[in-house]
């Protein structure tokens, strides 16, 4: 369950991140690709384990109790932690300002809830990073 609340809210992070992070992208900067890298590579590897354990048993038994899993979902949610960051420092330095002086200045309120988002996969990594230590290890 975790694995696909973590594919769609990564699709929808990604999906606002395309649609209203793209005119902005040379005000923001790296901060917008910092989490738009991020996102891509982690919603991509999340969907890749997610059709391998729903088309294999035993690919879900192996992967699971391995420690890519573990150190995937901890190098994810820290890569979320980081990135959102500076997009939330980014977006609340440059685009505020944007925002009290231009009328329907949607970029700012869509960037606030992409990098939300990415605070909430961050959690939600680590959770799920938690989770496969202990299988890793056994305690299941």
């Amino acid at each position: 369950m975790l694995k696909i609340a973590e594919m769609i809210l990564g699709g929808m992070c990604q999906s606002m991140l395309v649609n209203f992070g793209m005119s902005q992208c040379q005000v923001i900067g790296s901060a917008y690709l910092s989490l738009l890298t991020t996102n891509s590579a982690c919603v991509s590897t999340v969907t890749l384990l997610l059709i391998c354990y729903v088309l294999s048993q035993k690919s879900f038994s192996l992967i699971r109790s391995s420690l890519f899993e573990t150190m995937f979902n901890a190098s994810a949610a820290f890569s979320y932690l980081c990135s959102s960051s500076y997009l939330a420092f980014a977006v609340n330095v440059y685009l505020y300002p944007l925002y009290l002086v231009t009328l329907g200045f949607i970029a700012y309120p869509a960037m606030i809830a992409a990098y939300m988002m990415g605070f909430a996969l961050a959690l939600l990594h680590a959770v799920d990073g938690y989770y496969s230590y202990r299988h890793f290890k056994g305690y299941n």
